[in-house]
């Protein structure tokens, strides 16, 4: 078994790039690219490619016959579409950039390669894993929820993640949350995710202005009645 402290300590990004760059055939194998806003790449079309996130936001997807299904969020330090199969699997997976966005790009067979020699204990794999299920596993909680408690529980979900404390009560979130994302994130339609966080802005719980989200009052955010425990989603 495995805590987290042990897996985050061998396999985080910078121990991840040094362990690649110990080999001379780094620089042919991977490419620094830049994505810009709203851009995006489908797994199908990257099973060559894995892209380790240095910079930004990407929202990965399910595309169905029923739509776009959105599935986890993800962030600088982690791994999209990791190599763990040999079969091509999960195409139907698409990668969104949430604002512009800089990506290692690691050509898939270099990646084994490396994790073969250097990793035996499977540590990135398991990282990545773990990673994957506790994204997953918010897009499954969601289910059980009303309507009102996927908004609310999407918004504190992504203070908890991503929030940036300015004051000791003001929060600030990435410049990519706002109706749009809440909305499509907690699986409801924006004209309803715009009523039901309608009480907390008269009550200057949040503020959603353009110029970017915050909550000022994050003690008042968590007393809403958002019907789980919010501890085990999209943490890393």
């Amino acid at each position: 078994m495995y805590n987290d402290r042990d897996l985050e300590e061998f396999s985080n990004a910078n121990n991840l790039v040094k362990m690649l760059k110990m080999y001379p055939e780094f620089n042919e194998n991977t490419l620094d690219v830049t994505f810009n806003k709203g851009e995006s790449f489908f797994r199908k079309d990257a099973h060559r490619y894995c892209y380790l996130v240095k910079k930004g936001y990407f929202k990965v997807n399910a595309v169905t016959e029923q739509g776009n299904q959105f599935l986890m969020l993800t962030e600088a330090g982690h791994i999209i579409f990791f190599p763990l199969y040999y079969s091509f699997i999960f195409n139907d997976l698409v990668a969104t950039a949430l604002e512009e966005a800089q990506c290692l790009r690691i050509e898939s067979e270099f990646l084994k390669k490396v994790i073969a020699l250097e990793d035996p204990h499977n540590h990135v794999a398991l990282q990545y894993l773990t990673q994957v299920s506790r994204r997953f596993y918010s897009s499954l909680a969601l289910i059980s929820l009303s309507s009102k408690q996927r908004v609310v529980y999407t918004l504190i979900e992504l203070v908890d993640t991503f929030g940036r404390h300015t004051k000791a009560s003001i929060i600030e979130l990435p410049s990519f949350v706002n109706y749009d994302t809440i909305a499509e994130f907690a699986r409801c339609s924006r004209s309803y995710t715009v009523s039901a966080l309608s009480k907390l802005r008269k009550q200057n719980v949040i503020s959603s202005k353009k110029s970017g989200w915050t909550i000022l009052n994050e003690k008042r955010l968590r007393e809403e009645d958002h019907g789980q425990n919010n501890q085990l989603l999209w943490k890393k």
